[in-house]
């Protein structure tokens, strides 16, 4: 497969590679921008509407505390009344008494209302059977009521306010109860308990500008809805709307959850006296900005890239025209067709390169005209002998004239390698001589594998374990990259798993010991026989250096080399201390 794919690329015309690439190197990063603002965007958007709603949910807190702590004074107030409590404790003997407390306690309920209108009504319940019931403010605390459980709860509150559940007038709508136990100075003895009710839209009236955009649950200590923008959902149990969750035990937080069949972000903020304010929104409210943004930059940059890809179709449709053109002449140059030249009036670099083309089918013309084939092969002769005289600087000056134009050109990979490969050349060559210094061997080897990195990118790493004392000693040139090339091309044997190649430098008795060793494919028995048998076959490098190694060391030198097929290879070179 890789095979077929590195033909095709081969053989696919200029413009289809520069198309294809072209395709790779923009909708690649698009589509990894676009997920990754998405992404961003999105997060950035939850975690905005969390704190816009754990602000909201704790202002609406606070106002709903401030309007009850109202509502405490009210019952403080009357608490604190030793008039109240002289009326409601005194025995009535006579019919006639108890008008008296009526007149006082009717006055004093009806300013209590009067000067809080958000208060749908006041009950005093007492014990005291010889004052008789007026249906309205006073009334007897009969088995009925003490049977309810917020008498039972209101029974154990020493003197503190008691919020009860939620109940329903039909004419009045729906409203809570504050209650509290009168007595006052007589902590084992009470007189009555007070009852305040409560509109519910006192409680709405808190909240309502933010239910437009989501909705808002007040809940009580038991998880029963106490307010909400539909009223059919009050006295409900808040579970049967948004399901079970840390809402219903935890003090503060948030959570997402399905709330009717839509993803939904859920933050809750407590209150001191156990009641909760609990803020539902549908997660696709929240991101409906940011999948608007994010689909006009996938559009507008679809519109860009596909531009981009028709103005580069026409780009390389005229370049490779003139390539084609080229192409031609120079064939017919093969054919020794001198008859015609390219006809140009441009200057560009291929341009210049037509102009310089025809130059040179001129010069072949004169030169074929004028000179025998017997001086052509002798010119040959003389170009082959002064190619192999070339300075080897040469080589390396070079190599860095196209790093220093791939840096301009904005290619630092290209760069790099090319910076690699002459300092690789430029430590080999060594100015002829055949020895160097340990320090020196192990940069060469340092280059190379710097190269091959770039080549097969994760498929290897090299891990080096070197005795920085032996660096100033000297070696042979060359002798310990020939096995890490052997490692890196014959040991990868599994893609998923990258191959670990050790270097080791460390000293023996008497010598110094180089070590390379790989956990990769291994080699078979009957070749591992014949590179230890010094078959060339083999491998022409590893003979190479071993001859090198015992002609400059002597026979007790050179290089041992272990393997077990599947396992790995472990070669071992020894010289002299």
């Amino acid at each position: 497969m890789i095979s077929r794919l590195k033909e095709f690329m081969l053989n696919l015309p200029i413009r289809g590679k520069l198309l294809l690439f072209f395709v790779f190197a923009s909708l690649i990063p698009l589509l990894f921008i676009s997920v990754y603002s998405y992404s961003e965007t999105k997060q950035r958007l939850l975690e905005q509407a969390y704190e816009n709603m754990y602000n909201t949910n704790s202002q609406i807190n606070n106002n709903i505390e401030n309007r009850l702590a109202t509502f405490q004074q009210v019952t403080s107030l009357l608490y604190m009344d030793s008039t109240l409590r002289e009326q409601l404790t005194k025995v009535y003997t006579q019919g006639i008494d108890f008008v008296e407390a009526y007149e006082y306690i009717n006055n004093l309920m009806y300013g209590v209302m009067m000067t809080n209108k958000d208060i749908y009504g006041v009950t005093l319940y007492t014990d005291n059977l010889t004052i008789p019931s007026d249906g309205m403010f006073v009334k007897h605390a009969d088995e009925e009521v003490k049977e309810a459980e917020w008498y039972k709860e209101i029974t154990q509150s020493f003197g503190n306010t008691v919020y009860s559940v939620m109940k329903t007038d039909e004419n009045q709508g729906s409203f809570f109860t504050l209650a509290r136990l009168l007595n006052n100075y007589y902590l084992n003895y009470s007189y009555g308990v007070l009852t305040i009710d409560v509109k519910e839209e006192v409680l709405y009236s808190l909240m309502e500008k933010e239910t437009q955009s989501k909705d808002i649950y007040i809940v009580n200590k038991d998880g029963i809805i106490l307010s909400t923008k539909d009223k059919t959902q009050i006295s409900t149990p808040l579970a049967d709307r948004i399901g079970s969750g840390p809402w219903l035990n935890t003090g503060n937080g948030h959570a997402f959850t399905e709330v009717g069949g839509e993803r939904s972000l859920v933050v809750f903020n407590s209150m001191a006296l156990g009641w909760k304010t609990v803020s539902v929104v549908p997660l696709s409210k929240i991101l409906d900005s940011t999948r608007a943004v994010t689909n006009r930059m996938i559009l507008i940059s679809s519109c860009s890239v596909l531009f981009a890809m028709i103005l580069i179709a026409w780009t390389t449709r005229y370049f490779s025209g003139r390539f084609q053109m080229l192409y031609r002449f120079i064939r017919k140059v093969e054919n020794q067709d001198f008859s015609e030249v390219i006809q140009t009036k441009s200057k560009d670099e291929l341009g210049q390169l037509s102009e310089a083309f025809n130059m040179m089918s001129r010069r072949l013309k004169e030169l074929i005209n004028e000179v025998y084939k017997k001086e052509i092969n002798k010119r040959e002769a003389e170009l082959n002998m002064l190619q192999s005289q070339i300075n080897p600087h040469f080589l390396y000056n070079t190599l860095s004239v196209i790093s220093s134009s791939a840096l301009r050109n904005r290619d630092a990979e290209a760069a790099k390698i090319v910076d690699h490969l002459s300092s690789f050349y430029k430590t080999t060559l060594n100015k002829g001589k055949r020895n160097i210094t340990i320090e020196k061997e192990l940069e060469i080897t340092r280059h190379y594998v710097a190269i091959q990195q770039m080549r097969f990118g994760e498929l290897f790493q090299v891990h080096w374990q070197i005795d920085e004392a032996l660096l100033p000693y000297q070696t042979l040139k060359l002798m310990l990259q020939p096995f890490v090339e052997n490692a890196i091309h014959h040991a990868i044997w599994d893609d998923e798993a990258p191959l670990n190649i050790i270097i080791r430098l460390y000293k023996k008795p008497g010598c110094i010991c180089f070590e390379v060793i790989d956990d990769g494919a291994g080699i078979g028995a009957e070749q591992l026989r014949k590179i230890n048998s010094f078959d060339t076959e083999a491998g022409y490098g590893i003979s190479n250096v071993r001859q090198r190694l015992q002609l400059a060391y002597g026979p007790e030198y050179g290089v041992a080399i272990f393997s077990r097929l599947g396992i790995g290879t472990q070669v071992v070179i020894t010289i002299p201390l």
